[in-house]
């Protein structure tokens, strides 16, 4: 079983000094980011069970669905999104904005995310993990809501972490093929959100699902984000299976399963998956915060491009 970041007994609930604890002050307390690593998949991804409170989820929540509504955006399949900490300009730069204070102040995720990248990747003969984050990406999927097979892109740090709000989602990684290799089976790739992607193509059937619950952090890096790619599947439940045997019927294959299993940190998971052998849940409203680095940043922010088309110095 995973082992928490914090526990119970030093969470303070309430106040803007008062956040349940400090990264800074209990770094200390943070497990080696090894012990989070998914096993069987290419390098890496890390799974934090309960990253924050459920008091702290709750804040968050309703600090986002309190943001002004010109910041969100939909897309055909009706999902939501939002960036904060500034957009992106076609070039790939970062046009800066101030991030709001529900994410640099009470919880304070940021500073919670930077300080456990850095404590929890440091040990002898190792380089810690740097994230510096200036923008985040928030999406908010509705029951039956997914999204397209898609990588992130170049014009970010090759490191993200995602913080998972309200309900769980299962999250499948794809990788590209070499056609004269085509197995397992392949599709034509659809238009990539990057040019990276454009053309290639995917195989068919996910190389990996992770289930991915309230209150957890995901981290990707390394290979898994520059040349794989992730998706969310368009349904309303989701049917986890433990592997099959070879004596499975057909009916007890139907359903995904998931490489993340030993991390989840819910007993009633592991249960239900050794004892019936699978897990059917109901998808809720879920909000994913991605934190990342945009590479290439303005200087001097929106107010530089206006200062440089009026032909002010800085």
């Amino acid at each position: 079983m995973p082992i928490p970041i914090h526990d119970d007994d030093s969470q303070i609930r309430n106040g803007s000094n008062s956040a349940s604890a400090s990264a800074t002050e209990h770094a200390y307390a943070f497990p080696a980011l090894e012990h989070f690593r998914v096993q069987n998949i290419p390098p890496a991804a890390y799974y934090i069970p309960d990253f924050i409170t459920l008091e702290e989820e709750e804040y968050l929540i309703r600090k986002i669905e309190e943001s002004p509504q010109p910041k969100w955006k939909k897309v055909g399949t009706g999902r939501s999104f939002a960036r904060v900490g500034g957009t992106m300009s076609k070039n790939g730069i970062l046009l800066p904005e101030v991030l709001p204070d529900f994410l640099t102040s009470f919880p304070n995720i940021i500073e919670r995310i930077e300080s456990f990248l850095r404590v929890a990747s440091s040990g002898k003969g190792k380089e810690k993990m740097q994230l510096d984050i200036n923008q985040v990406l928030v999406n908010e999927y509705q029951p039956g809501q997914g999204i397209s097979p898609h990588e992130d892109g170049s014009a970010f740090h090759p490191l993200v972490t995602t913080l998972s709000l309200g309900s769980h989602t299962v999250l499948d990684l794809h990788h590209y093929i070499n056609p004269t290799c085509p197995s397992p089976p392949m599709i034509p790739s659809s238009p990539s959100s990057t040019a990276e992607g454009e053309g290639k193509t995917i195989a068919a059937i996910p190389m990996a699902h992770l289930l991915l619950m309230p209150r957890s952090l995901l981290i990707l890096s390394s290979s898994l984000y520059t040349s794989h790619l992730h998706s969310i599947a368009s349904r309303e439940r989701d049917t986890i299976i433990r592997a099959p045997s070879d004596d499975s019927t057909e009916e007890e294959q139907v359903g995904v399963v998931i490489s993340n299993t030993e991390l989840l940190g819910d007993p009633d998971i592991v249960d239900a998956l050794s004892k019936d052998g699978r897990l059917t849940a109901e998808r809720g409203k879920r909000i994913s915060l991605t934190f990342r680095k945009a590479e290439k940043v303005l200087k001097g922010g929106p107010a530089g491009v206006l200062g440089r088309s009026l032909g002010l110095k800085k």
